[in-house]
């Protein structure tokens, strides 16, 4: 047939032809081309074994035993620890795996029975010797070696010196290199840190080496990895890093074991390269996933840097691997899990083990203590030591409003903790009770939805629980009948006061209950599950599951951990603001600082106005020789030389002013026993600190400066130092120091119209310069104090009044429902100091304002001025004292400063109104008010009004 025409399509080809493969040269030594394939019984060669792998009996394959975990660079040395080191769950004794059976190398054993090749012509024909194949691949994995190891190289493979081993020891020694451990074929090299080949171009019969580096380079990685996380997950056991590192370090010996029994269960199975290759594939993608997270991990600072970390791997996922994507979905729950309940036991739900934060520790995780320095506007600093939240250890995944809401919970907590132990939100057994829902991830709407019902019905018992608690008469005594179950499990134990056939069965029926065998059966972990039941599937299969109908990332943490926060601020808010409005008379203090700071109380400011400022009144001075009379004594601004006064001056004058004019805001607040009530706050008169130069000033009587250092002390008690802070009061002071100044005017303008038109007066000539002068000064005066008295004060106050009213009365509603929003002392805090950022801005106090302020100080400086000499006018010592100004040149000047000012305010009527303090994001109610900024009415056009309706000054 080789000599005939190729070009003769019409001959019959010879089917009887070999390959030409099979002849490849007549000089060919190759054992292969002696074995006679017509008697396949006979067999040439000796061949090296592996005997069948047996889960229990191999040590391969068996599980580990209790190891006691070594030194990873091979040193025995150990540092004492307090706690013993955890030790790994996956198998860390990787010794290298010995593939040979020596038993197979005795002779005495039967003969193995090689595989031979089967045909049709056989199965019909078996009494005929068949032929030598016709085709390579019919001929065996022999003709194909030879085919390689020719010199010719006829496949052009380009190597025809390779090393051929057998398949099964081979195949042993590829699962071991991906379990990480060692054989003959394949050493751990300790500098390099990598497996290494023993032998170079290893194959198998029937395959080249080029086919085998694919599976090899797989199995060599996959070793690699086995090893690098087994040593992560021994060194982080030992030095134990951070709950959370820790937590991914048990993770991944979670994983490791889970796939080491798996392989284990499998790799006996295994019988050709494409099963060993379908096994070694999905375990490579997870084991490589992981050393890259670790490589990720180990680079993070923090524990909550590590949870962001984790959070934003498994967001990746989502839409990529959804073997990994549900595995890291179980490690971002796992590690979440030493943060989770750092929260329960913040917020309240979970018992505090040890000894729990208080103000003189530095803090845990986003708690931290620290010293809270404030500096107003003005420069002044103020430090308290308090709780802070710290946003640089809040993981990121946590949406702002829960973490405040979280932090504001928990400090509300302990100040309820401090101030009322006895409260049943201060015993966890109390809250525990009512079986809180346990603070986790959830991933997908169903279990989000069975949450919030969870946190409803926790809610809904608990505030029923304290609604019809008992008094605080008889609480101590009945708090541990809230539930039938607390009563019963506490008189298990009660023996006194029971019968003998009673105590008879309880006993009994403890024998018995410790005659029960003990239960065995353990919850399997749910990366286990996963794994040995999905690690293998379709990612079709898988991906059906995992993208059911669950919310976008961006909402999981939101819904996985705000509902139950928000039940638990609303709970502990209710309560500790009923405490701040019933126990410790909330409504009492704020009406203290309307009365007396802002000079809200008129019988206050007649009585002070008069104490400081009435020249009629008898002198508190003390005099050499000279006996204080028993008549009202005040300090007499106006009509002395000498100044400031005396300590001993000032509680003379001011003594009893407080007390005499302090009005309750409701009857039940006076107690009928007593006399005198006493002041909250302990308010008194007191000095105020200032600086030399602010010192130099006060001294001149005259000046405007001159009451500067006299100020009102008040303390909060301590339950109410969230509302009245440091910040606060300071700002109540900085309103109290210009309403002073306002009190002194007013009554500065009265005496200068009994200077000038009073018939007593000795101002006998006066000019019309100095009688327009005292017209408009009162003029101005009134008008600027009832804009500040009627507009800047009444109406803020008014509003802020009403709405506390309103908060007042959410907390009195018996029934229950979780949409009604509850404050927390902080809002509260923040309301009142945006009503006080609200006065002070239409007093004109703020920073800003300061040019428009100094230009109002100059016109009262000249109103006090020219005061002095109405004063020397009518006493008629004009002529004796020297003469400053003029009333003329007083009065023009109080004209162009009136006329500059009225300006003023005109420019800033154009800018509208202030734009106070961002309310606060809420997590408690979905209202859709979200961090806006409030925007006050811009009230600047009544006091323009006031001063010149007709348009004097302009003109």
């Amino acid at each position: 047939m080789a000599d005939e025409d190729p070009a003769d399509v019409f001959a019959f080809p010879d089917f009887e032809q070999s390959s030409k493969w099979l002849t490849l040269s007549p000089g060919s030594n190759s054992q292969f081309f002696h074995i006679n394939f017509e008697d396949p019984a006979k067999t040439t060669g000796n061949y090296i074994g592996v005997k069948p792998t047996n889960v229990d009996v191999d040590g391969f394959f068996k599980l580990p035993d209790p190891l006691v975990l070594g030194d990873l660079n091979g040193a025995d040395e150990t540092s004492p620890q307090d706690d013993p080191v955890a030790e790994p769950l996956h198998d860390v004794n990787l010794h290298d795996l010995d593939i040979f059976d020596e038993t197979l190398f005795q002779n005495d054993g039967p003969a193995k029975v090689e595989a031979e090749y089967k045909a049709w012509d056989a199965f019909l024909m078996p009494d005929i010797p068949q032929v030598a194949p016709l085709f390579i691949t019919e001929a065996g994995p022999g003709a194909y070696d030879a085919a390689i190891n020719h010199a010719d190289d006829p496949f052009n493979i380009g190597t025809t010196k390779s090393n051929v081993i057998q398949t099964s020891p081979y195949l042993t020694a590829l699962l071991a290199l991906a379990f990480g451990r060692g054989s003959v074929f394949f050493s751990w090299d300790e500098t390099k840190g990598s497996f290494t080949p023993s032998l170079a171009e290893m194959r198998i019969s029937g395959y080249s080496s080029e086919v085998l580096q694919d599976l090899q380079r797989h199995c060599l990685q996959c070793g690699n990895t086995t090893r690098y996380l087994s040593a992560y997950v021994q060194v982080t056991y030992k030095k134990r890093p951070g709950p959370v590192k820790v937590a991914v370090a048990k993770a991944v010996d979670v994983i490791l074991l889970a796939i080491q029994k798996i392989l284990g269960v499998k790799a006996p199975h295994v019988r050709s390269l494409l099963q060993l290759q379908s096994l070694i594939q999905p375990v490579q993608s997870i084991l490589a996933y992981f050393k890259s997270l670790i490589h990720k991990v180990s680079k993070a600072k923090t524990s909550e840097h590590t949870l962001s970390l984790i959070f934003r791997e498994a967001q990746a996922l989502e839409h990529s691997n959804a073997l990994l994507s549900e595995l890291m979905r179980e490690v971002l729950s796992r590690v979440s899990d030493p943060w989770t309940q750092f929260v329960e036991k913040w917020i309240g739900v979970k018992a505090e083990e040890g000894i729990p934060i208080t103000k003189e520790d530095p803090g845990n995780s986003f708690v931290k203590v620290d010293n809270i320095i404030t500096i107003d506007d003005s420069g002044f600093e103020t430090s308290e030591l308090d709780y802070v939240l710290d946003e640089g250890r809040m993981p990121e995944f946590v949406p702002t409003e829960v973490a405040l809401i979280t932090f504001e919970t928990g400090k509300t907590l302990r100040l309820l903790r401090i101030h009322h132990p006895e409260h049943p939100l201060c015993q966890v057994e109390i809250v525990t009770q009512n079986k809180p829902p346990p603070l986790q991830w959830r991933f997908d709407w169903r279990s989000i939805g069975s949450f919030r019902e969870d946190v409803n019905n926790y809610e809904k018992n608990l505030s029923k629980n304290l609604l019809h608690r008992p008094t605080e008469a008889k609480r101590p005594s009945l708090l541990t009948d809230m539930s039938a179950e607390t009563s019963d499990e506490s008189s298990i134990l009660q023996f006194f006061g029971h019968e003998e056939t009673q105590l008879e069965g309880r006993l009994l029926a403890s024998i018995a209950a410790l005659n029960t065998p003990p239960s065995t059966t353990s919850e399997e972990d749910k990366l286990t599950i996963l794994l040995n039941a999905k690690l293998f599937e379709k990612s079709s299969v898988i991906e059906e599951d995992i993208t059911d109908f669950s919310p976008h990332w961006s909402l999981i943490p939101y819904h996985s951990f705000g509902p139950l926060v928000a039940a638990q601020a609303r709970i502990i808010n209710r309560e500790y603001m009923k405490l701040l409005f019933s126990a410790h008379r909330l409504r009492d203090h704020l009406s203290l600082q309307k009365q007396f700071h802002l000079l809200g109380n008129g019988v206050f400011c007649s009585r002070l106005s008069h104490a400081l400022f009435d020249p009629n009144l008898d002198t508190a001075e003390r005099q050499a020789g000279v006996a204080l009379s028993g008549g009202v004594m005040g300090l007499r601004l106006g009509g002395r030389d000498n100044w400031p006064p005396a300590s001993s001056e000032l509680r003379l004058a001011l003594m009893g002013i407080l007390a005499e004019s302090y009005v309750p805001p409701s009857p039940e607040t006076v107690s009928p026993a007593k006399d005198k009530q006493d002041l909250p706050g302990d308010i008194s008169f007191s000095v105020r600190n200032l600086s030399n130069e602010e010192i130099d000033k006060c001294l001149d009587p005259n000046s405007l400066e001159a009451l500067d250092f006299l100020r009102l002390s008040y303390k909060p008690p301590a339950p109410l130092s969230p509302i009245f802070t440091a910040v606060i009061m300071l700002k109540y002071d900085k309103i109290f120091k210009l309403l002073l100044r306002v009190l002194r005017m007013l009554y500065m303008i009265e005496q200068l119209f009994r200077d000038a038109l009073s018939r007593t007066s000795h101002w006998d000539h006066i000019d019309n310069a100095s009688l327009r002068f005292v017209f408009e000064a009162q003029h101005f005066i009134t008008s600027v104090s009832a804009y500040f008295f009627d507009t800047g004060i009444e109406m803020p106050w008014r509003r802020f009044s009403n709405w506390l009213e309103g908060v007042e009365t959410s907390l009195t509603k018996t029934e229950f429902d979780p949409k009604t929003r509850i404050l927390s002392p902080d809002e509260l805090r923040d309301e009142h100091e945006r009503m006080l950022d609200h006065i002070m801005h239409t007093l004109l106090l703020r920073k800003r304002q300061q040019p428009v302020m100094k230009l109002l100080e100059d016109i009262f400086t000249l109103i006090l001025k020219f005061s002095k000499v109405a004063r020397l006018e009518a006493s008629g010592r004009r002529e004796s004292e020297p003469q400053e100004s003029s009333p003329k040149a007083l009065y023009d000047a109080f004209k162009k400063k009136v006329d500059v000012f009225i300006t003023v305010c005109r420019a800033l009527l154009e800018k509208g109104g202030h734009t106070g303090k961002q309310t606060r994001n809420d997590v408690m109610t979905d209202d859709g008010r979200r961090g806006e900024g409030v925007k006050e009415e811009n009230t600047i056009d009544r006091l323009l009004i006031k001063l010149e309706m007709s348009g004097y000054y302009g003109h």
